[in-house]
Formats: C-alpha cells, sequence, structure tokens
C-alpha cells in the first residue's frame, strides 16, 4: 500500500475527466457521498481538494449508480457494503498501448482472443435478430391499429347515415 504523503492525487478537473463528469459535479458528489471519499476529497474550508486513485474508483460507481437513475441516500447506502481497491490512474485505463517490443500473442491467447471475437458477432447478430422482429411486430400493430381505426370509422359513418335516414322521420 502506498504511503499517503507519496500518493498520487488529482485536482478536482483532472479527476472530472477520469470519471466521466464536469469538475462542478465533482465537488457535488464529494460532499454528497463524504463518508465514502478519503479526507482530500473532502478539505477543510480554504484547502484545495485533491482526489485519490479510491476516490476516483469510487466516484465512477457512484456515476454509474446515477446513471440507473438511483438518489444520493440510496447511493450512499449502496457505498456502505462495498469496499475499493486502490487503483493507479497515472495512465487512463481506457487506453492500452502496445510496442513493438511487446512479446507476440501465444496461440492459445490467439484462439482465446477469437472465441471472444466470435461470441460478441454471435451476441450482435442476435441483437440484431431481435431488432427486425421487434420492427415487424410494430409494423404489424400499426396495420391493424390503422384497420380497426377505418373499420370504427366506418362503422361510425355507418351509423350516422343510418341515423339520419331513419331518425328523421
Amino acid at each position: 500500500m502506498p504511503d499517503q504523503q507519496h500518493e498520487q492525487t488529482f485536482a478536482p478537473h483532472d479527476a472530472a475527466v477520469r470519471v466521466g463528469i464536469t469538475p462542478a459535479s465533482i465537488r457535488r458528489w464529494c460532499e454528497y457521498h463524504a463518508a465514502h471519499l478519503s479526507d482530500s476529497a473532502r478539505p477543510l474550508s480554504g484547502v484545495q481538494r485533491r482526489l485519490t486513485g479510491k476516490d476516483i474508483e469510487v466516484l465512477r460507481h457512484v456515476k454509474s449508480l446515477r446513471d440507473q437513475g438511483l438518489t444520493v441516500p440510496i447511493i450512499n447506502e449502496q457505498l456502505q457494503g462495498l469496499s475499493f481497491a486502490e487503483i493507479d490512474n497515472q495512465v487512463d485505463s481506457d487506453v492500452y498501448t502496445v510496442s513493438p517490443t511487446d512479446a507476440p500473442a501465444s496461440p492459445q491467447q490467439v484462439q482465446a482472443m477469437l472465441a471472444v471475437l466470435e461470441t460478441v458477432n454471435a451476441v450482435q447478430r442476435r441483437l440484431e435478430a431481435v431488432e427486425a422482429v421487434g420492427k415487424a411486430n410494430r409494423r404489424d400493430s400499426v396495420q391493424w391499429f390503422a384497420f380497426g381505426f377505418i373499420v370504427a370509422a366506418f362503422m361510425f359513418l355507418g351509423m350516422v347515415v343510418l341515423s339520419w335516414l331513419y331518425g328523421g322521420r
């Protein structure tokens, strides 16, 4: 575990980029979820806010919960039972680089990657099939609605005509 004095920390703007939200949201969320963050993420007045790698991981999880529509009290309740790893955020976790000196993948790794790729392609084909069925069902629903509307309109007109023919006497 790194020494707290030497642990890399991030300013609110840098943390916001890593979490995918605005710096203002970082500041607000640090207040809302202070019990789950480091002391440096919720400093005393006049002290610069700094977030640790663990704070960024907590806030990424908060973002995913907020994206699901959960409220602050429910998010804080869910954070109670969780623990987060100390993450080294010097390099964006979403960016991977390969240098020419890296060892080539083994045949087993290539086979595993191909299997994953084939699984992803199969899932994509299934999703496309489900979307096609959904579009066909929507088209059928619209056609049946239009047919029903036309039948109802003719019935209404027929009743108006009959009422006019037999009611006028």
